[in-house]
């Protein structure tokens, strides 16, 4: 019984959304916690397993823009803070966003499977009591326009990653990246720009 239940909310949750664009796909078997405050945009799909949590005051604590997409098993967390998705991007599998300190993403960003994007962390300056009694801190994310992140990517609290930029896999992005950098490595490190292109003439 149990599980019949379970199954009915994961199927009946996306129809009780904030907001549901035309065309978008919903697979069954995403869960939508706190479903009135997402926001999910025309023609965007959210795959299997895939788990949104808008645990916030912040309306709305998630929204996912046009046509973008939402792969297997992505958990999107608000947490008291909200997650932001513009249009035409791409959520790989298993990639992990938590929103507390707010996470703003731009329109046609790839985010490869298992990369992350954490706005949260510990402090830690005390020894004399556990680490996880000494309060958090949160900064925001916001990673711009037309951003490629390679597979297992961490970016951390507080960075800003500029527009037309490229992470390589693996990298931890722990500082603000400008726009049109490559960069690898850990902590993540610019290697070179991506050089502007010149407009191509008009065929007559």
């Amino acid at each position: 019984m149990k599980h019949l239940l379970r199954v009915l909310r994961d199927l009946l949750s996306p129809l009780r959304v904030g907001k549901l664009g035309a065309g978008a796909n919903i697979e069954p078997g995403s869960v939508f916690e706190f479903p009135k405050n997402i926001e999910i945009g025309a023609g965007a799909r959210v795959a299997r397993q895939a788990i949104l949590r808008a645990n916030t005051q912040t309306a709305p604590g998630i929204r996912i823009g046009e046509r973008t997409l939402v792969l297997e098993n992505v958990l999107i967390n608000a947490n008291e803070g909200h997650v932001n998705v513009g249009a035409d991007s791409w959520l790989g599998p298993f990639c992990l966003i938590y929103g507390n300190g707010g996470v703003d993403i731009g329109n046609n960003v790839l985010i490869a499977a298992h990369s992350s994007i954490n706005t949260v962390s510990h402090h830690a300056d005390r020894t004399d009591i556990p680490i996880n009694n000494q309060g958090i801190y949160t900064d925001p994310v916001v990673i711009e326009d037309d951003v490629w992140l390679g597979l297992n990517v961490s970016v951390l609290q507080g960075v800003r990653i500029g527009k037309g930029s490229i992470i390589g896999a693996g990298a931890v992005v722990n500082k603000d990246i400008p726009p049109y950098s490559i960069a690898v490595g850990i902590p993540a490190r610019v290697i070179r720009q991506r050089a502007p292109s010149e407009p191509r003439p008009a065929v007559e």
